[in-house]
């Protein structure tokens, strides 16, 4: 090399002193001069080996101060990643939700604003998530009865057609299972939904309808249509007869509080037993009713205001527009749809809302055996 150690004297001097190192750290570790590098490694390593040449001798060795580019080796900073849109948005969002969580929890359930809390507080509070009722599943079998079953585990009918979002006057099916509340008071004071009123979209003002209760008496009766006496205002005055002879009657029109849970009289017979057509009038449905669980069905308008509607057959005997006269046979019994054994389901109609029918029969009696009108 020529030089170990002193001071600077010049640039000459340290120009040498640069190269003579540089030559000899590049062969001895197999660097290629020609190939660029970073002055502040080079100056690095040069000033180790400087310090290695000096082992070999007595001379004292004096600090070196190798002038750098000024630059730090690598990269100075790491650029930060771009984070996309989508989660900013995400963030943002799930910010909200926490915060209005916040503040919908602070709310009672179903605070209204008659009680001193204010409208947002009610809507708030309606919106608090409330846990589901405790059930049980429970299959049903020939006979049974929605309050039949209700008494049997205690429970209240509301509490059943609330968790199985039955319609008014809908009923059990053989091998279906049901959820049975086991809180004895829930569903206490419940009124289920009026079908008639939930598809009042459909409710419309055709004679011959898609189903059996947007099929409607009274609407565009043809002028040479068979009709039952006008009775008025006296239900017996119609002279209904009874629609399922020599059967035993099972139950009646039932009223819970203020609706309807079942909507007409259960006539059984023996299954097959022919149905009958309770006064003159005409078809205006004969079909498969699987939205109320009527099944194979028939209604029949006498007008006057009084139509009849007949469930659960399991063959039908007319068509729609028909005409029928008292007592003709308009289908067999069975047990189709939501039901739990033969049975025919009867309604008698007002304005096509299902009444009572016993006012319109002397007695149990008359209603499930034929008897002259």
């Amino acid at each position: 090399m020529g030089w170990t150690s002193g001071n600077f004297s010049g640039d000459d001097d340290q120009r040498s002193w640069y190269g003579d190192a540089a030559d000899a750290v590049s062969a001895y570790h197999g660097w290629d001069r020609d190939v660029p590098t970073d002055n502040s490694i080079r100056a690095m390593v040069a000033h180790n080996y400087s310090w290695d040449a000096s082992d070999t001798s007595d001379a004292p060795s004096e600090t070196l101060i190798i002038p750098g580019s000024g630059s730090p080796m690598g990269e100075p900073f790491i650029q930060r990643r771009e984070r996309p849109l989508a989660m900013h948005i995400c963030v943002l969002a799930l910010i909200a939700c926490i915060l209005t969580t916040g503040i919908f929890a602070i709310s009672p359930l179903g605070a209204e604003p008659g009680n001193g809390s204010s409208a947002f507080q009610a809507l708030a509070g309606s919106m608090v998530w409330s846990q589901r009722p405790g059930y049980f599943f429970y299959t049903a079998v020939a006979g049974d009865t929605i309050d039949g079953v209700a008494r049997h585990f205690h429970v209240q009918v509301g509490g059943i057609y609330e968790l199985n979002s039955f319609y008014v006057g809908e009923e059990f099916a053989v091998g279906t299972a049901y959820k049975i509340p086991t809180d004895p008071n829930y569903g206490k004071g419940y009124r289920p939904i009026d079908f008639t009123s939930a598809g009042a979209t459909n409710y419309g003002n055709k004679r011959f309808g898609p189903n059996w209760w947007d099929s409607i008496a009274g609407q565009d009766i043809p002028p040479d249509s068979r009709c039952a006496p006008d009775g008025g205002s006296n239900p017996m005055g119609f002279h209904l007869t009874s629609p399922n002879w020599n059967s035993a009657w099972i139950r009646g029109f039932i009223v819970y509080g203020t609706w309807v849970y079942h909507t007409g009289v259960d006539l059984a017979a023996p299954r097959g037993n022919p149905i009958h057509a309770a006064q003159d009038g005409q078809v205006i449905w004969a079909s498969y009713d699987a939205t109320n669980g009527l099944g194979w069905s028939v209604k029949i308008d006498h007008c006057n205001h009084v139509s009849t509607v007949y469930g659960h057959m399991d063959k039908l005997l007319v068509s729609v527009g028909q005409y029928v006269t008292q007592g003709q046979p308009i289908g067999l019994e069975g047990s189709s749809g939501s039901s739990t054994g033969p049975h025919l389901h009867f309604m008698v109609e007002w304005n096509n809302m299902w009444v009572d029918p016993m006012p319109f029969y002397v007695s149990k009696y008359t209603i499930s055996h034929y008897v002259t009108a």
